[in-house]
Order: structure tokens, then C-alpha cells, then sequence
């Protein structure tokens, strides 16, 4: 295998929006594409695109509106679909094939929405710790998030400025760190750093940003067509994890057919973050045995039958 490479750089939309993308990793080697979450950045994947950069192409893309990417004209094209259709529009730019794709909390229902509008560009799924549908059912195993959103829409249409330099804000406030701290990681594992580092990017997105997208979350679910997913699925749920409790990955290992549910002991919410090693090892695992295994999906959808996950495991350092 040749050395590694990098390559950064930008594209264009369909929609005509600057995004960027960055792929490094041999020029010989097969290809591994991450999405992280809301708001967030490269930074959720770091520790396997650093480990997985030694034998594969690691590809990522910056969604509209987050990290080195433009901001949309219209904010309100902030939704799952038009992210997934990003994507797409990378694969085709970058002329790549069939790919593992990984996807974290919101990089979840992005990759499912891609796999759904593009099933053949889709060799592998990866969903870790995510939920088929709106996050605010479940989130700290009660629904108060949903009765509490319509009024913090309606601060932002009340005092837009006001609520844009708070939230601007929070990236360096001890509170919020300390919050973040206990209910997105697990302490006891977590670096300081990375938790205070993920606060800062978070805050150096724009809001509007933040609600559109949020909003059009809120409305997701794939739970109607889940059963229909026929590329090898490992589903990774944090034991621990309070932002998309285990129930979550539970109905999404129960729905698609065949799927692999692998249970990180003690995980949070970033349990590849957590213990960066026995994910690493894991998802190692896992795409040696798709490779084995995998053929190319065809991109006509047929309806499969719906067939529980093919195994369960809790892995524990």
C-alpha cells in the first residue's frame, strides 16, 4: 500500500453552495466515508479516521452551514435530505464508488437518508449511537424537549441578535461545559479537551443553522422503511447514552434485517470518543467481514421482509 496522502477542497451543490472535503489516507486504499452530527464536526470521528487512515481513504465532507463550509442563502434548506443529497453530490464530484459509510447522532439519519435516495452508492452502514426518528421523544428518557422548543423558536424570531450572541457564548461557558461533560460523554473516559473543543465548534455555528435543522429532525423518521436497508448494518449503541437512549438503537437493529447491534459498555453518547480503542477494533472487525462478504447493491429497491438483528454483543474494555 503507498504512503498517505491529504486532499482538501471544495465543490459545488446543485443548489450552487461551496462545501468542503477532505480525504486522506493511501491513494490505493479502499475508501471510508464519515458524517458526524448536529452542529458538530470531524472532531466526533477523530480517533478512528486517525486509526483508519493508515489502510483506508478516509473521506469526510463538512455539511452546509458547519466548518469550513458556506452557509446556504436560504437557511431553511437545512434539512437531513438536502445534507444526504451533499453527499451524493460529493461521491459524484469525487467519481467514487460503493463505500462504508459512518454515520454519528444526526450522521445516522443523514447516511439512512443517502442509503435511501442512493442504495447503490452505499456498500456498509455504520449507525452510531442515533435514533430512527425525532431525538426529542426519547432525550434524557422524557419528552420535555418537545414541549420546550416552540418557545425558543419563538425567542429567535423575537430577538434574533440577542439569542445569536448568547449562543455564540456558550463554547467557553464552565456550566455548559461541565453539562455538556455529564450528559454527552462519559467523564470518565472523555478528554477534557475533546469535550470543551466539541462546545467551542458547536458554538461557531450560525443558529439559524442550528434550528432549521433541528426542526426538520424533529419531523424525521425512517422507521416506515427501515426493513427495506439490505447493506451489512452495524448499529453501535452507547450503554449510557442519555442524548439517544438505548432504546433507539434497539428499534433499529430490530428493523433492519441482519443488522449487528454491538453495546459499548459504559458508553455515552460519544462512545467512540469514550473508548476510541475497542470502537476501533470493532468497526476493524466489522468491515474485514464485509468485505468478505459484500456484493453490490443493486440500486432498485424490493421490499424485504422484516427479520431480527443478526446478533447482539456488549463489548467492554
Amino acid at each position: 500500500m503507498s504512503s498517505i496522502t491529504k486532499e482538501h477542497g471544495y465543490f459545488r451543490t446543485r443548489d450552487g453552495v461551496r462545501l468542503f472535503y477532505s480525504i486522506e489516507g493511501p491513494k490505493d486504499a479502499p475508501p471510508l466515508l464519515f458524517c458526524y452530527g448536529l452542529v458538530c464536526s470531524k472532531l466526533q470521528w477523530k480517533y478512528q479516521m486517525e486509526y483508519f487512515k493508515a489502510s483506508h481513504r478516509v473521506i469526510y465532507m463538512d455539511y452546509r452551514g458547519h466548518g469550513q463550509s458556506d452557509n446556504p442563502p436560504d437557511p431553511a434548506s437545512m434539512t437531513i435530505e438536502n445534507c444526504a443529497l451533499d453527499l451524493l453530490d460529493m461521491l459524484k464530484e469525487l467519481k467514487l464508488g460503493p463505500l462504508p459509510v459512518l454515520g454519528h447522532s444526526l450522521g445516522v439519519n443523514i447516511i439512512l437518508d443517502l442509503y435511501r435516495i442512493a442504495p447503490e452508492r452505499v456498500s456498509a452502514l455504520v449507525l452510531a449511537n442515533g435514533t430512527p426518528k425525532d431525538p426529542f421523544e426519547t432525550m434524557f428518557h422524557h419528552n420535555f424537549l418537545q414541549i420546550a422548543l416552540p418557545f425558543i423558536y419563538k425567542a429567535r424570531d423575537l430577538f434574533p441578535n440577542a439569542l445569536q450572541k448568547f449562543w455564540a457564548s456558550q463554547g467557553e461557558n464552565p456550566v455548559n461545559q461541565f453539562f455538556i461533560s455529564l450528559t454527552g460523554f462519559n467523564p470518565k473516559y472523555a478528554k477534557r479537551e475533546d469535550i470543551n473543543e466539541y462546545l467551542r465548534i458547536t458554538s461557531l455555528v450560525n443558529l439559524d443553522v442550528f434550528l432549521f435543522l433541528l426542526g426538520d429532525f424533529m419531523n424525521y423518521d425512517a422507521t416506515p422503511w427501515l426493513h427495506e436497508v439490505k447493506a451489512p448494518t452495524l448499529v453501535i449503541m452507547g450503554e449510557r447514552d442519555l442524548i439517544t437512549p438505548p432504546k433507539n438503537q434497539k428499534v433499529m437493529a430490530k428493523l433492519i434485517p441482519h443488522s449487528e447491534l454491538c453495546v459499548i459498555a459504559e458508553g455515552s453518547h460519544c462512545s467512540q470518543m469514550d473508548k476510541p480503542d475497542l470502537v476501533n477494533g470493532i468497526l476493524n472487525e466489522f468491515l474485514a467481514n464485509t468485505r468478505r462478504v459484500m456484493k453490490p447493491v443493486k440500486a432498485k429497491k424490493t421490499t424485504a421482509t422484516k427479520k431480527p438483528a443478526r446478533s447482539s454483543r456488549r463489548a467492554e474494555t
